[in-house]
């Protein structure tokens, strides 16, 4: 079975690694995967591994950010040719816009699609329906359902998206001297957090600040080791930490930048605080884990509390109100202090990492996904696929319009 993994941007981020990790992961059962995105950060990477199909996906109609425009049609062109060309069997898209563009490319081939949806708030609009429909959330199964009216037997959580034989594999030994090169102190114990630097993460990555400079201010010292960004907010984060180090005298913060296979240096950590994927992967190096969302600090991986931050795919979300930042700085120094809790909290998250994100213990039951979609391909007729599909379309055209209008007015007003 050859199968096409779609991703709108192969970008260095969460699901684009996921799907990648997905994809590699397949092959176990006889699939053969193509991978297919706007070229990227991960591009070259993903060519390693498997063929690499570059398509362009529209996700903006004028200024206004949507799932499908005029020029969509032909992405979609493209994505039949990608089926023709490789003989696919079905198409994985792991985004709502790439699976706005997979559905009529595999409806006019009759090649089956499904959908993973890896988080986030996604989607913003309704999908066109399908036998199966993946999501990594409660949280996210509970809007299909109950918001967008999916039947819940249409909508399957699987956590699983994590590589950990490449984590714990030898050559992602993360050395004495490439730590010293990041300019990190080897008697200081470290905070590390790993995120991209934009709009949907610079809250958080603001708390965390405010709840080390806390620490500091009582004495403590530690680095805080921010890993990844680039652009005008890291370079706005940057200049922050730089005057923290100034006025302490020490080399208290760093930011490394956007890296490669950043999990690497979350070797080094004694406490990780994350959101989705970049909890997963201290986690899995039993590290203690703190969850910190737009409203700051969301809670500790541990037992009584792992079900309510799962629910919400570690993103942080279950936290409703905006905290002071003295929660989590609370939590930070309940962790130094206390090194059997610390150590008794990193032990149960590995545990929980092996069981439920492992990606091993979670691509059997994809491949169920898969056979069920050949399988069934012909069970929704393609009549009512058409009709769900448009009806889909209607209110993204709608916005776009609606949209168009109202900067048309604003500029005749100001002329």
């Amino acid at each position: 079975m050859k199968v096409l993994f779609i991703v709108f941007k192969a970008l260095l981020g969460g699901h684009v690694l996921s799907a990648f990790t997905t994809a590699k992961e397949m092959r176990k059962y006889g699939i053969e995967p193509v991978f297919s995105g706007a070229n990227g950060a991960m591009t070259e990477e993903i060519r390693k591994e498997m063929p690499f199909e570059e398509i362009n996906i529209p996700i903006y109609q004028g200024t206004k950010q949507t799932y499908f425009t005029i020029r969509s049609f032909s992405t979609v062109n493209k994505i039949r040719q990608i089926i023709t060309k490789h003989k696919i069997d079905l198409i994985h898209a792991f985004d709502a816009r790439s699976y706005m563009h997979a559905y009529p490319a595999g409806l006019l081939e009759s090649t089956p699609v499904i959908c993973t949806l890896c988080g986030g708030v996604d989607p913003y609009y309704n999908l066109p329906l399908a036998s199966k429909l993946i999501v990594f959330s409660e949280e996210q199964k509970h809007k299909m359902v109950s918001k967008f009216k999916w039947p819940v037997h249409n909508v399957d959580v699987i956590r699983t998206r994590l590589d950990l034989s490449e984590i714990k594999h030898p050559d992602s030994l993360f050395s004495d001297e490439e730590a010293e090169e990041f300019g990190f102190v080897s008697d200081l114990q470290k905070i590390m957090m790993i995120s991209s630097f934009d709009g949907t993460k610079i809250k958080s990555i603001h708390k965390v600040i405010d709840a080390v400079e806390i620490l500091y201010n009582k004495g403590y010292k530690f680095q805080l080791v921010l890993i990844g960004g680039k652009g005008q907010l890291f370079d706005e984060v940057n200049n922050r930490c730089a005057s923290i180090n100034k006025a302490f005298g020490k080399n208290f913060i760093v930011l490394t930048g956007r890296l490669q296979k950043a999990f690497r240096l979350l070797q080094q950590a004694d406490i990780v605080i994350g959101v989705g994927r970049s909890a997963f992967e201290g986690m899995a190096y039993g590290c203690p884990t703190l969850i910190v969302g737009e409203n700051g600090f969301a809670g500790t991986v541990q037992p009584d509390e792992i079900e309510g931050i799962a629910w919400y795919n570690f993103s942080g979300r279950n936290q409703k109100i905006p905290l002071p930042a003295n929660k989590l700085s609370n939590q930070i120094e309940r962790l130094f202090k206390d090194s059997a809790y610390a150590k008794e909290i990193g032990t149960f998250s590995k545990a929980y990492i092996s069981s439920q994100i492992d990606v091993v213990n979670g691509s059997g039951k994809i491949f169920e996904r898969y056979q069920i979609m050949i399988k069934q391909k012909t069970i929704i007729s393609k009549g009512f696929c058409w009709f769900s599909f448009t009806k889909c379309l209607l209110p993204i055209f709608m916005d776009q319009a609606v949209h168009i209008l109202k900067k048309s007015i604003r500029n005749e007003s100001t002329d």
